[in-house]
């Protein structure tokens, strides 16, 4: 779960929950023939996680799966009060698919998911960055790879659920 993940997940790792879209989205992040971990809290889960992967054939990209239930990286909470009053004081990506209901937030950057690794060079570091999405299933994988990719240079949060309010 994306609360789970935000109290402690291994560096560099990207959040991909495994609710119904799993395999949809480890296909569009992950590039064929990209070596990856597989991480997940149980048993049961990290086999029916290695069963989608395999549906998709991406099963021999797996360089290891394994079960851990926490790691040492947090994600900080997200200051959404801090957002309301000031939303020009954080830079918001978008990470919805092109086509969907008009934009949320006028001064977003928008970088579809599939499209966010490849494009994490076009976020500015001078703020903080807010990942959301249409529902908060992406913006909690959106929010991971910024995370990884931007490191300690700009502190990244994921709005969540809480986009709901703003729409």
């Amino acid at each position: 779960a994306a609360e789970t993940f935000k109290k402690g997940h291994l560096n560099q790792a990207i959040n991909l929950m495994h609710g119904k879209k799993f395999e949809t989205w480890l296909g569009s992040i992950i590039n064929p023939g990209e070596r990856f971990y597989l991480n997940a809290a149980n048993k049961d889960i990290l086999n029916e996680l290695i069963a989608r992967t395999a549906s998709i054939g991406y099963e021999s990209f797996i360089e290891a799966a394994f079960i851990a239930i926490e790691g040492t990286e947090v994600m900080p909470e997200m200051p959404l009060a801090a957002f309301k009053k000031e939303p020009g004081s954080f830079t918001v990506v978008d990470v919805t698919n092109a086509g969907e209901a008009g934009p949320i937030f006028k001064h977003a950057i928008h970088i579809p998911l599939a499209e966010l690794r490849e494009n994490t060079g076009r976020v500015p570091l001078g703020k903080p960055v807010v990942v959301h999405c249409a529902g908060g299933y992406r913006s909690a994988a959106g929010s991971s790879i910024l995370a990884a990719a931007l490191g300690r240079n700009t502190v990244v949060y994921d709005l969540g659920e809480a986009v709901n309010e703003f729409k």
